[in-house]
């Protein structure tokens, strides 16, 4: 083989090997599952739900399956404070109907890597995950 185009090879190689990983949450449609625990690990929440983020704007969409207690359809603004925090700001009216913590609107620990995406925060002993994958 040319030396030339083996040089060429493994550069081209290492370029590849270097891809940065995706760690900040960008724009996309995440579907997964929210769930509420207890300070006792017992389930009190689950259902569908389905979010939407736009890193132009940040903006943030959530949609429940309200039939399976998911949390209530809301949206705002967040922001990336770190590579394992965020804040959420809700801008939507709250309804009587869910749980003030069923609403993203406060700052939550996440991990990323561009498919998956969990967030999670302890509110008052209580879990509130939600566990997505990219849609």
């Amino acid at each position: 083989m040319d030396k030339k185009l083996f040089t060429f090879l493994i550069f081209g190689l290492l370029l590849i090997s270097c891809k940065k990983e995706i760690t900040v949450p960008n724009s996309g449609i995440f579907r997964g599952v929210f769930r509420e625990y207890s300070a006792t690990g017992d389930t009190l929440a689950t259902g569908v739900v389905y979010m939407a983020l736009n890193e132009n704007d940040l903006t943030f969409n959530v949609s429940g399956d309200s039939t399976t207690n998911a949390p209530a359809n809301h949206a705002g603004n967040y922001l990336v404070d770190n590579s394992t925090t965020m804040q959420f700001i809700n801008n939507t009216a709250y309804s009587q109907v869910y749980d003030a913590d069923h609403y993203l609107d406060t700052s939550y620990n996440f991990t990323f890597d561009d498919t998956n995406f969990k967030i999670w925060q302890t509110i008052s002993g209580k879990l509130y995950e939600y566990d997505l994958v990219r849609n």
